[in-house]
């Protein structure tokens, strides 16, 4: 049961067959350095015993447990998690990472130290299958200008005032059943209320799986966030044509696979982002600048071809002179293009 005090933070964890993983998840909240928080786990019908683990930490003072009648999907469990939540700030959290023990201290003195930030998250070190670090962009002005490509913020690690639901009705969209694209879409649109900025530390250790996601499951995963990057566009007020909304959905997630697109098609549409940004000031000129160069040069870094030549393409295009992708990558794609030429 929940105690009387209110508490600082309110952790969320949604939880869904998380087996094994969901302990470890649970105990890297409940060891966290900052003690003020309740944790609110939220089951959503899971068939694994995931329930049982969640219930036998009751005990605890600060820790509640939620159980859907039926499962609804992580939008409505989320919502349903928050609808109970009394902090000041809500955290989310998955049931199968470990937060980093600092976590929710790091997070709370960066947003009470920055009173116009609405929402904020970190850099993520995976374990498991991968080890690299998920780095996502700093300022609020990097993060909308990223939005329009992708998901700008770390969702495991997203941290937000809970006034934001209370004040501008901000609820994730539970007709969105799967994990696919509710997170981006919710993100989206406290983009155009709040501030949102992250953090460039790691706090949270995401746990990477053996990929066994079908190729359905992603089309049905890009279909979502297609629609949203659509709508981010037509937030800035940038008009498309069909083909340029293909182009843009393209170059937006890895392996920015270019199929019939051409290096020339996909420069004309980012510089036309950039110069629309400049006379609507959607996000400050330089750093939509930054991120539609350095999308520019990861299409080409990442379609190498004989007969085009990307390198040659990447350099004599006017984009090429405002993102810097480092002397060990540019010296990748210098040899990428020398093999591909020469062999």
């Amino acid at each position: 049961m929940p105690t009387t005090e209110l508490p600082l933070v309110s952790v969320i964890i949604p939880v869904f067959n998380a087996g094994e993983y969901l302990r470890p998840a649970i105990d890297s909240i409940l060891q966290q350095t900052l003690q003020d928080f309740e944790l609110i786990i939220v089951d959503d019908c899971s068939q694994d015993g995931s329930l049982a683990v969640a219930r036998s930490y009751q005990d605890d003072p600060r820790v509640q447990v939620l159980a859907n009648e039926q499962n609804q999907g992580r939008s409505f469990t989320d919502n349903y998690g928050a609808e109970h939540a009394r902090g000041k700030y809500i955290a989310k959290m998955d049931a199968d990472d470990i937060a980093l023990p600092h976590r929710l201290q790091a997070q709370v003195d960066f947003m009470e130290q920055h009173p116009a930030v609405g929402l904020t998250s970190s850099f993520m070190q995976c374990f498991g299958e991968s080890d690299i670090v998920y780095e996502y962009p700093v300022s609020g002005d990097a993060v909308r200008s990223f939005l329009l490509f992708n998901m700008p913020v770390a969702n495991p690690t997203a941290f937000f005032r809970r006034g934001l639901m209370q004040e501008h009705g901000l609820r994730y969209d539970d007709t969105i059943k799967d994990t696919f694209g509710e997170d981006y879409e919710f993100i989206a649109r406290v983009a155009q209320v709040v501030d949102i900025e992250n953090q460039p530390d790691i706090l949270l250790h995401y746990r990477t799986l053996p990929q066994t996601l079908k190729a359905d499951v992603h089309a049905r995963r890009n279909a979502k966030s297609n629609q949203i990057r659509e709508r981010q566009l037509r937030v800035l007020g940038i008009p498309f044509n069909d083909r340029e909304l293909h182009v843009h959905n393209t170059i937006s997630y890895f392996p920015f696979t270019l199929g019939d697109i051409t290096l020339a098609e996909v420069h004309d549409w980012l510089w036309k982002i950039q110069a629309y940004n400049q006379e609507r000031r959607y996000a400050e000129p330089e750093a939509m600048l930054r991120c539609v160069a350095e999308r520019w040069f990861l299409t080409c870094y990442l379609n190498p071809d004989k007969k085009t030549n990307s390198l040659r393409e990447y350099r004599r295009r006017p984009l090429h002179k405002h993102y810097n992708p480092g002397t060990k990558l540019h010296a990748k794609f210098l040899l990428k293009s020398y093999l591909l030429r020469h062999f």
